[in-house]
Protein backbone atom coordinates (compact mmCIF):
# COMPACT_ATOMS: atom_id res chain seq x y z
CA UNK A 1 0.00 0.00 0.00
CA UNK A 2 1.38 3.60 -0.96
CA UNK A 3 2.20 6.29 1.54
CA UNK A 4 0.73 9.48 1.46
CA UNK A 5 3.00 12.09 2.53
CA UNK A 6 2.32 15.73 3.77
CA UNK A 7 3.68 17.22 0.32
CA UNK A 8 1.67 14.73 -1.56
CA UNK A 9 -1.93 15.25 0.30
CA UNK A 10 -2.08 19.51 -0.59
CA UNK A 11 -0.25 18.83 -4.14
CA UNK A 12 -3.62 16.47 -4.69
CA UNK A 13 -6.12 17.99 -2.51
CA UNK A 14 -6.85 21.17 -3.28
CA UNK A 15 -9.49 23.93 -1.35
CA UNK A 16 -12.22 23.03 -3.89
CA UNK A 17 -11.63 19.29 -2.82
CA UNK A 18 -15.39 17.78 -1.33
CA UNK A 19 -15.13 15.52 1.79
CA UNK A 20 -18.16 13.22 -0.26
CA UNK A 21 -15.83 11.31 -1.64
CA UNK A 22 -15.05 9.72 1.42
CA UNK A 23 -19.01 8.76 2.05
CA UNK A 24 -19.37 7.70 -1.39
CA UNK A 25 -22.27 5.69 -0.58
CA UNK A 26 -24.26 8.99 0.36
CA UNK A 27 -23.17 12.26 -1.04
CA UNK A 28 -24.80 14.91 1.40
CA UNK A 29 -22.74 15.52 4.24
CA UNK A 30 -25.68 15.70 6.51
CA UNK A 31 -27.81 12.61 5.18
CA UNK A 32 -24.59 10.19 5.52
CA UNK A 33 -25.04 9.58 8.99
CA UNK A 34 -28.56 8.12 8.93
CA UNK A 35 -28.04 6.53 5.75
CA UNK A 36 -29.41 2.51 6.71
CA UNK A 37 -26.70 1.44 4.35
CA UNK A 38 -23.96 3.07 6.51
CA UNK A 39 -25.68 1.78 9.92
CA UNK A 40 -26.53 -1.77 8.53
CA UNK A 41 -22.60 -2.13 7.90
CA UNK A 42 -21.86 -0.90 11.49
CA UNK A 43 -24.29 -2.70 13.64
CA UNK A 44 -23.31 -6.14 11.12
CA UNK A 45 -19.38 -5.45 11.12
CA UNK A 46 -19.24 -4.66 15.02
CA UNK A 47 -21.43 -7.58 15.91
CA UNK A 48 -19.13 -9.85 14.36
CA UNK A 49 -16.30 -8.73 15.61
CA UNK A 50 -17.07 -8.23 18.85
CA UNK A 51 -19.47 -11.67 18.99
CA UNK A 52 -16.26 -14.16 19.29
CA UNK A 53 -14.93 -12.50 22.19
CA UNK A 54 -17.89 -12.72 24.51
CA UNK A 55 -18.27 -16.71 23.18
CA UNK A 56 -14.57 -17.10 24.35
CA UNK A 57 -15.55 -15.67 27.51
CA UNK A 58 -18.65 -17.94 28.10
CA UNK A 59 -15.94 -20.51 26.79
CA UNK A 60 -13.78 -19.52 29.94
CA UNK A 61 -16.60 -19.58 32.31
CA UNK A 62 -18.34 -22.56 30.89
CA UNK A 63 -19.37 -23.19 34.39
CA UNK A 64 -21.33 -20.47 34.24
CA UNK A 65 -23.31 -21.43 31.25
CA UNK A 66 -26.90 -22.44 32.74
CA UNK A 67 -26.75 -19.42 34.52
CA UNK A 68 -29.44 -16.92 33.29
CA UNK A 69 -28.25 -13.38 35.02
CA UNK A 70 -24.18 -14.49 33.47
CA UNK A 71 -25.95 -15.66 29.74
CA UNK A 72 -27.83 -11.90 29.67
CA UNK A 73 -25.04 -10.33 30.95
CA UNK A 74 -22.69 -11.33 27.76
CA UNK A 75 -25.66 -10.73 25.51
CA UNK A 76 -26.37 -7.00 27.18
CA UNK A 77 -22.32 -6.80 26.89
CA UNK A 78 -22.08 -8.03 23.12
CA UNK A 79 -25.18 -5.21 22.53
CA UNK A 80 -23.15 -3.08 24.26
CA UNK A 81 -20.29 -2.82 21.94
CA UNK A 82 -22.20 -3.20 19.35
CA UNK A 83 -23.39 0.39 20.37
CA UNK A 84 -19.86 1.34 20.87
CA UNK A 85 -18.52 0.39 17.36
CA UNK A 86 -21.49 2.08 15.75
CA UNK A 87 -20.87 5.47 17.99
CA UNK A 88 -17.55 5.58 16.85
CA UNK A 89 -18.00 4.49 13.22
CA UNK A 90 -20.59 7.57 13.14
CA UNK A 91 -18.35 10.24 14.63
CA UNK A 92 -15.82 9.54 12.75
CA UNK A 93 -17.54 10.58 9.40
CA UNK A 94 -19.82 13.14 10.96
CA UNK A 95 -16.51 14.94 12.44
CA UNK A 96 -14.50 14.62 8.94
CA UNK A 97 -17.48 16.63 7.20
CA UNK A 98 -17.55 19.16 10.20
CA UNK A 99 -13.90 19.95 10.07
CA UNK A 100 -13.70 20.42 6.11
CA UNK A 101 -17.02 23.23 6.93
CA UNK A 102 -15.35 24.74 9.93
CA UNK A 103 -11.43 25.05 8.05
CA UNK A 104 -12.58 25.25 4.57
CA UNK A 105 -10.83 22.89 3.33
CA UNK A 106 -9.35 19.45 3.69
CA UNK A 107 -6.37 19.37 5.86
CA UNK A 108 -3.80 16.81 6.55
CA UNK A 109 -3.38 16.15 9.97
CA UNK A 110 -7.55 17.05 10.72
CA UNK A 111 -9.04 15.14 8.05
CA UNK A 112 -8.59 11.32 10.35
CA UNK A 113 -6.48 12.84 13.40
CA UNK A 114 -8.91 14.98 14.68
CA UNK A 115 -12.14 12.35 13.95
CA UNK A 116 -10.09 9.11 15.14
CA UNK A 117 -9.61 11.41 18.79
CA UNK A 118 -12.83 12.57 18.96
CA UNK A 119 -14.55 9.61 17.82
CA UNK A 120 -12.76 7.68 20.92
CA UNK A 121 -15.39 9.52 23.17
CA UNK A 122 -17.74 6.47 22.28
CA UNK A 123 -15.42 4.10 24.24
CA UNK A 124 -17.62 5.57 27.17
CA UNK A 125 -20.35 3.40 26.21
CA UNK A 126 -18.30 0.40 27.22
CA UNK A 127 -17.91 -1.28 30.67
CA UNK A 128 -15.11 0.34 32.64
CA UNK A 129 -13.36 -3.11 32.33
CA UNK A 130 -13.47 -2.65 28.69
CA UNK A 131 -12.19 0.53 28.58
CA UNK A 132 -9.33 -0.24 30.57
CA UNK A 133 -9.10 -3.06 28.11
CA UNK A 134 -9.51 -0.94 24.96
CA UNK A 135 -7.07 2.24 26.80
CA UNK A 136 -4.36 -0.65 26.60
CA UNK A 137 -4.89 -2.61 23.27
CA UNK A 138 -4.91 0.87 21.43
CA UNK A 139 -1.57 1.76 23.42
CA UNK A 140 0.08 -1.70 22.30
CA UNK A 141 -1.22 -0.81 19.15
CA UNK A 142 0.27 2.54 18.99
CA UNK A 143 3.49 1.33 20.02
CA UNK A 144 3.29 -1.32 17.90
CA UNK A 145 3.16 1.43 14.74
CA UNK A 146 5.94 3.34 16.17
CA UNK A 147 8.40 0.29 16.27
CA UNK A 148 7.19 -1.10 12.90
CA UNK A 149 8.22 2.66 11.29
CA UNK A 150 11.69 2.12 12.73
CA UNK A 151 12.28 -1.25 10.73
CA UNK A 152 14.97 -2.48 12.82
CA UNK A 153 16.57 -5.58 12.05
CA UNK A 154 16.21 -9.04 13.78
CA UNK A 155 19.84 -8.83 15.67
CA UNK A 156 18.74 -5.19 16.74
CA UNK A 157 14.88 -5.91 17.75
CA UNK A 158 16.55 -8.81 19.55
CA UNK A 159 19.33 -6.65 21.85
CA UNK A 160 16.30 -4.00 22.32
CA UNK A 161 13.90 -6.49 23.35
CA UNK A 162 16.65 -7.73 26.11
CA UNK A 163 17.20 -4.73 27.17
CA UNK A 164 13.73 -3.88 28.17
CA UNK A 165 13.16 -7.48 29.26
CA UNK A 166 15.75 -6.57 31.94
CA UNK A 167 15.03 -4.04 33.21
CA UNK A 168 11.05 -5.00 33.22
CA UNK A 169 12.18 -7.73 35.25
CA UNK A 170 14.31 -5.67 37.28
CA UNK A 171 11.46 -3.68 38.69
CA UNK A 172 8.75 -6.78 39.15
CA UNK A 173 11.39 -8.47 41.23
CA UNK A 174 12.39 -5.33 43.28
CA UNK A 175 8.48 -4.42 43.47
CA UNK A 176 7.84 -3.30 47.28
CA UNK A 177 3.86 -3.44 46.95
CA UNK A 178 1.42 -5.66 44.44
CA UNK A 179 0.66 -4.31 40.96
CA UNK A 180 -3.06 -3.23 41.34
CA UNK A 181 -3.35 -2.23 37.83
CA UNK A 182 -3.99 -4.43 34.55
CA UNK A 183 -1.02 -5.38 32.10
CA UNK A 184 -0.32 -8.31 30.09
CA UNK A 185 2.90 -9.12 30.27
CA UNK A 186 2.70 -13.26 30.50
CA UNK A 187 5.19 -13.90 33.58
CA UNK A 188 5.68 -11.93 36.87
CA UNK A 189 8.57 -13.46 38.84
CA UNK A 190 7.82 -13.55 42.65
CA UNK A 191 9.19 -10.25 44.62
CA UNK A 192 12.89 -10.30 46.12
CA UNK A 193 12.50 -11.43 50.21
CA UNK A 194 14.35 -9.94 52.78
CA UNK A 195 16.61 -12.33 53.89
CA UNK A 196 19.95 -13.51 55.57
CA UNK A 197 23.15 -14.33 53.39
CA UNK A 198 21.85 -18.44 53.64
CA UNK A 199 18.28 -17.69 52.95
CA UNK A 200 19.58 -15.60 49.65
CA UNK A 201 21.44 -18.84 48.35
CA UNK A 202 18.86 -20.67 48.19
CA UNK A 203 15.88 -20.90 45.82
CA UNK A 204 12.26 -19.93 46.21
CA UNK A 205 10.67 -22.93 44.77
CA UNK A 206 10.74 -26.52 47.06
CA UNK A 207 11.14 -28.71 44.16
CA UNK A 208 14.82 -29.29 42.83
CA UNK A 209 16.27 -26.24 40.08
CA UNK A 210 15.85 -28.55 37.22
CA UNK A 211 12.13 -29.54 37.44
CA UNK A 212 11.21 -26.20 38.75
CA UNK A 213 12.64 -24.82 35.16
CA UNK A 214 11.60 -27.89 32.95
CA UNK A 215 8.04 -27.50 34.75
CA UNK A 216 8.35 -23.48 34.11
CA UNK A 217 8.88 -24.19 29.83
CA UNK A 218 6.26 -27.04 29.80
CA UNK A 219 3.77 -24.60 31.66
CA UNK A 220 4.15 -21.50 29.33
CA UNK A 221 5.01 -23.36 26.44
CA UNK A 222 1.61 -24.53 26.55
CA UNK A 223 0.47 -21.24 27.19
CA UNK A 224 1.88 -19.56 24.50
CA UNK A 225 0.89 -22.24 21.67
CA UNK A 226 -2.73 -21.89 22.96
CA UNK A 227 -2.59 -18.09 22.50
CA UNK A 228 -0.93 -18.38 19.14
CA UNK A 229 -4.33 -20.36 18.31
CA UNK A 230 -6.66 -18.28 20.15
CA UNK A 231 -5.25 -15.73 18.24
CA UNK A 232 -6.13 -17.48 15.03
CA UNK A 233 -9.15 -18.95 15.58
CA UNK A 234 -11.24 -15.95 16.68
CA UNK A 235 -11.24 -13.93 13.43
CA UNK A 236 -11.71 -17.41 11.35
CA UNK A 237 -14.40 -18.44 13.45
CA UNK A 238 -17.29 -17.83 10.80
CA UNK A 239 -15.02 -19.63 8.17
CA UNK A 240 -14.57 -22.38 10.48
CA UNK A 241 -18.08 -23.40 11.20
CA UNK A 242 -18.47 -23.23 7.16
CA UNK A 243 -14.93 -25.70 6.97
CA UNK A 244 -14.14 -27.56 10.25
CA UNK A 245 -10.96 -28.74 8.66
CA UNK A 246 -9.12 -25.30 8.75
CA UNK A 247 -8.97 -25.84 12.57
CA UNK A 248 -7.23 -28.65 11.67
CA UNK A 249 -4.60 -26.90 9.76
CA UNK A 250 -4.71 -23.95 12.25
CA UNK A 251 -4.18 -26.43 15.49
CA UNK A 252 -0.96 -27.48 13.23
CA UNK A 253 0.18 -24.71 12.11
CA UNK A 254 3.96 -23.73 12.67
CA UNK A 255 3.83 -20.65 14.38
CA UNK A 256 1.75 -22.13 16.76
CA UNK A 257 4.75 -24.33 17.76
CA UNK A 258 7.40 -21.73 17.58
CA UNK A 259 5.05 -18.87 19.63
CA UNK A 260 5.25 -21.23 22.30
CA UNK A 261 8.32 -22.51 21.91
CA UNK A 262 9.32 -18.02 22.54
CA UNK A 263 7.08 -18.30 25.51
CA UNK A 264 8.27 -21.24 27.05
CA UNK A 265 12.53 -21.07 26.41
CA UNK A 266 12.13 -17.16 27.98
CA UNK A 267 10.46 -18.25 30.99
CA UNK A 268 12.49 -21.27 31.24
CA UNK A 269 15.83 -19.52 30.82
CA UNK A 270 14.97 -16.76 33.65
CA UNK A 271 14.12 -19.30 36.22
CA UNK A 272 17.29 -21.39 35.00
CA UNK A 273 19.43 -17.97 35.30
CA UNK A 274 17.57 -16.64 38.55
CA UNK A 275 18.34 -20.06 40.38
CA UNK A 276 22.31 -20.24 38.75
CA UNK A 277 23.09 -16.25 40.35
CA UNK A 278 20.45 -17.40 43.63
CA UNK A 279 23.08 -20.25 44.66
CA UNK A 280 26.26 -18.32 43.99
CA UNK A 281 27.31 -14.65 45.28
CA UNK A 282 28.05 -12.91 41.63
CA UNK A 283 25.61 -10.28 41.61
CA UNK A 284 24.00 -8.65 44.36
CA UNK A 285 20.38 -9.87 44.90
CA UNK A 286 18.98 -6.40 43.74
CA UNK A 287 20.40 -6.82 40.29
CA UNK A 288 19.19 -10.86 39.34
CA UNK A 289 16.20 -9.44 37.75
CA UNK A 290 17.68 -7.56 35.69
CA UNK A 291 20.56 -9.75 34.50
CA UNK A 292 18.25 -12.66 34.40
CA UNK A 293 15.98 -10.60 32.45
CA UNK A 294 18.33 -9.47 29.88
CA UNK A 295 19.74 -12.79 29.15
CA UNK A 296 16.33 -14.89 28.93
CA UNK A 297 15.89 -11.93 26.45
CA UNK A 298 17.43 -13.75 23.94
CA UNK A 299 14.92 -16.42 23.51
CA UNK A 300 13.33 -13.81 21.28
CA UNK A 301 15.66 -14.62 18.42
CA UNK A 302 13.70 -18.21 18.70
CA UNK A 303 10.76 -16.45 17.11
CA UNK A 304 10.72 -12.50 16.88
CA UNK A 305 7.32 -11.25 17.59
CA UNK A 306 6.75 -7.71 17.59
CA UNK A 307 3.21 -8.15 19.78
CA UNK A 308 5.79 -9.51 23.06
CA UNK A 309 8.36 -7.10 22.53
CA UNK A 310 5.12 -4.35 22.33
CA UNK A 311 3.57 -5.78 25.52
CA UNK A 312 7.30 -5.67 26.87
CA UNK A 313 7.33 -2.09 26.18
CA UNK A 314 4.36 -1.12 27.35
CA UNK A 315 4.31 -2.83 30.76
CA UNK A 316 7.42 -1.18 31.27
CA UNK A 317 5.97 1.99 30.98
CA UNK A 318 2.63 1.41 33.10
CA UNK A 319 5.11 0.22 36.16
CA UNK A 320 7.33 3.54 35.68
CA UNK A 321 3.81 5.79 35.73
CA UNK A 322 2.33 3.57 38.18
CA UNK A 323 5.84 4.78 39.97
CA UNK A 324 5.64 8.27 39.15
CA UNK A 325 2.12 8.84 40.40
CA UNK A 326 2.48 6.99 43.77
CA UNK A 327 5.51 9.48 44.21
CA UNK A 328 4.06 12.44 43.14
CA UNK A 329 0.74 11.59 44.56
CA UNK A 330 -1.10 11.80 41.22
CA UNK A 331 -4.90 10.35 41.56
CA UNK A 332 -6.22 7.51 39.17
CA UNK A 333 -8.73 9.44 37.12
CA UNK A 334 -10.87 8.15 34.64
CA UNK A 335 -10.05 11.53 32.06
CA UNK A 336 -5.90 10.34 31.71
CA UNK A 337 -7.17 7.02 30.36
CA UNK A 338 -9.11 8.37 28.30
CA UNK A 339 -7.44 11.00 26.59
CA UNK A 340 -4.41 8.60 26.14
CA UNK A 341 -7.45 6.22 24.01
CA UNK A 342 -8.35 9.22 22.05
CA UNK A 343 -4.71 10.14 21.19
CA UNK A 344 -4.46 6.68 20.33
CA UNK A 345 -7.54 6.19 18.53
CA UNK A 346 -6.58 9.42 16.80
CA UNK A 347 -3.06 8.59 15.46
CA UNK A 348 -3.73 4.77 14.54
CA UNK A 349 -6.49 6.16 12.35
CA UNK A 350 -3.82 8.63 10.56
CA UNK A 351 -1.63 6.19 10.35
CA UNK A 352 -4.20 3.57 8.90
CA UNK A 353 -5.12 5.45 5.87
CA UNK A 354 -1.55 7.54 4.94
CA UNK A 355 1.20 4.92 6.31
CA UNK A 356 -1.11 1.61 6.22
CA UNK A 357 2.55 -0.74 5.82
CA UNK A 358 3.52 0.39 9.12
CA UNK A 359 0.53 -0.02 11.08
CA UNK A 360 -0.64 -2.33 13.72
CA UNK A 361 -2.24 -5.12 11.75
CA UNK A 362 -4.41 -5.74 15.15
CA UNK A 363 -5.80 -1.84 14.32
CA UNK A 364 -6.27 -2.68 10.93
CA UNK A 365 -7.51 -5.95 10.83
CA UNK A 366 -10.42 -4.51 13.58
CA UNK A 367 -11.24 -0.61 12.02
CA UNK A 368 -11.85 -3.12 8.43
CA UNK A 369 -13.96 -5.75 10.62
CA UNK A 370 -16.17 -3.57 13.18
CA UNK A 371 -16.71 -1.10 9.69
CA UNK A 372 -18.09 -4.57 7.84
CA UNK A 373 -15.28 -3.48 5.55
CA UNK A 374 -16.54 0.25 4.76
CA UNK A 375 -13.28 1.96 5.96
CA UNK A 376 -11.21 -0.18 3.19
CA UNK A 377 -13.59 0.92 0.35
CA UNK A 378 -13.39 4.30 1.56
CA UNK A 379 -9.54 4.17 1.61
CA UNK A 380 -9.94 2.43 -2.01
CA UNK A 381 -11.64 5.55 -3.04
CA UNK A 382 -9.86 8.03 -1.05
CA UNK A 383 -6.45 6.94 -3.01
CA UNK A 384 -8.43 7.04 -6.77
CA UNK A 385 -10.38 9.91 -6.32
CA UNK A 386 -7.89 12.31 -4.62
CA UNK A 387 -4.51 10.31 -5.47
CA UNK A 388 -5.03 8.43 -8.91
CA UNK A 389 -3.88 5.52 -7.21
CA UNK A 390 -5.95 2.21 -7.91
CA UNK A 391 -5.30 -0.52 -4.59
Amino acid sequence: MPAISKELFYEKVTDDTSCNVIHYWEKDCLKKNFSWYFIKNLILGSGKFFLPVYILKLALNYKKAKDKKFLLSLILSEARSIIYGIAMGEMIVATMCFNRAILGRLHYYPILFIPGAISGLSVLIESKENQILDALIFFNSLVETVLNKLQLSVKMETFAFMLVSGALMSILENRKKDIKFMYLWFYTPQRIQQADDKQNRSCIHKESCFEYVYKGFGKYFALGYAVNIVRSVLPRMGRMVQKPSLLVRLLLNKSNFLFGLLIGSYTGLYKLISCYLNKTSVVKKEFRGLISGFLSGAAYAIYPSVQVFVIAITTLLQLIYDHIAITLKITDSFWQRQLLFMFCHGYLLHNKMFFSETCSPYYSKMIDACTNNLSYHMYRKLLKEYFGIVV
